[in-house]
């Protein structure tokens, strides 16, 4: 599945196969520094910066390696002013999110540890002081831990404290932790009118944007843990079919007179993968004569049909993946689309369904 980044996100590198992106926000912040702190050595602050960006990465890192050692692997890191957000492909239980979330913070920990013996010690008579980027340096790492541990969602302690209420078998943990985001992120409002202090009132509001984003999703989550995969699925007979042996501009002139955004492409009865529309529509200026094999999907995520909804839907998500074979019995028998399947729950959500106490959790941001 192509990943819906953010557009205000941009890739600057990657790092164990990770990709690593920048926040515009987060460079508004680095600008804001610079200016703001009057210094008359830019290159020194600069220096600053860079360090300060390389602590909120390693900050991130991790999460990431210890996501790692529970079997959860990481697409990619976002850089925030407020720090970052690992997205990780599953949900960890409990005990596993609170270490992963406590992470982040042990590394700003362990690296303002690192820094003390060279902070706020006399030096020797006669000696050179060491740079005053040090201190920053160790300041920054203090300021980071702490802020991440704010009880609010998404940060580490907004995790933490949904772990820890999930542990202690609290209904709707999400929910309640979204409520106390909600109150902090106000209280953080004030303090930045008061103070004006711009920044502040912008970090503010991208951590409520994310506590409810949160909190939709475990509302979401809820909805679909009463529905299966068949419940939801495309069945095979509302699919329009493609033989293999189509070309591409045969395909076309199918894909011009229908809606359908994707098509089984089969072999026989059997099928051999999905072909989207705007696929086709790509191709067939420059690949008229191509068989429409050549452009199907073929390696798609199998799920049987009574599976669990919310469970289905964290498959899709592990394999990076809009659509789904559904089969029963060993038996194809639909396709299970995202783009169905958020239509589906907005309409149930709409109308009302079986709620229960629990959230059934699918892969979040970290």
């Amino acid at each position: 599945m192509s990943q819906h980044h953010s557009s205000w996100a941009v890739e600057v590198g990657s790092i164990a196969s990770i990709a690593i992106r920048v926040h515009v926000t987060f460079l508004i912040l680095l600008v804001w520094l610079v200016f703001a702190s009057g210094s008359a050595n830019p290159l020194r602050e600069g220096v600053l910066i860079s360090a300060v960006f390389g602590c909120v990465l390693a900050h991130e890192l991790g999460h990431a390696l210890i996501a790692r050692r529970f079997g959860i692997q990481t697409r990619d890191i976002t850089l925030y002013p407020f720090g970052g957000i690992a997205s990780i492909t599953s949900q960890p239980a409990p005990w596993a999110e609170l270490g992963i979330a406590f992470a982040g913070p042990l590394v700003n920990v362990l690296i303002a540890l690192a820094l003390l013996p060279f902070v706020g010690f006399p030096v020797p008579a006669g000696a050179q002081p060491l740079p005053g980027f040090l201190e920053k340096l160790f300041a920054a790492n203090v300021a980071l831990a702490l802020f991440n541990l704010l009880p609010a969602l998404p940060m580490d302690g907004g995790r933490v404290l949904r772990a820890l209420l999930a542990l202690l078998h609290v209904g709707r943990p999400t929910r309640i932790a979204a409520l106390v985001s909600r109150g902090i992120c106000l209280m953080m409002v004030a303090a930045a009118l008061y103070l004006r202090q711009p920044m502040l009132l912008i970090v503010a509001v991208i951590i409520a944007i994310g506590a409810e984003q949160e909190r939709l999703r475990a509302d979401t989550r809820t909805i679909a843990s009463a529905f299966t995969a068949a419940d939801v699925m495309v069945p095979r007979h509302k699919l329009e079919s493609i033989p293999h042996g189509t070309t591409i501009s045969q395909a076309l002139r199918i894909a011009l007179t229908s809606l359908q955004p994707l098509y089984l492409v089969t072999m026989g009865d059997e099928p051999l993968g999905i072909a989207f529309r705007e696929d086709i529509l790509e191709h067939a200026a420059t690949q008229p004569d191509e068989y429409i094999s050549a452009i199907a999907m073929r390696s798609l995520p199998r799920i049987e049909g009574e599976t669990r909804l919310d469970q289905a839907l964290a498959t899709l998500e592990e394999g990076q993946c809009h659509v789904a074979n559904v089969s029963q019995g060993g038996e194809f028998v639909g396709l299970l689309v995202a783009d169905r399947i958020a239509d589906f729950l907005i309409m149930k959500e709409i109308k009302g369904s079986p709620h229960t106490d629990d959230e059934t959790e699918w892969p979040t941001p970290l």
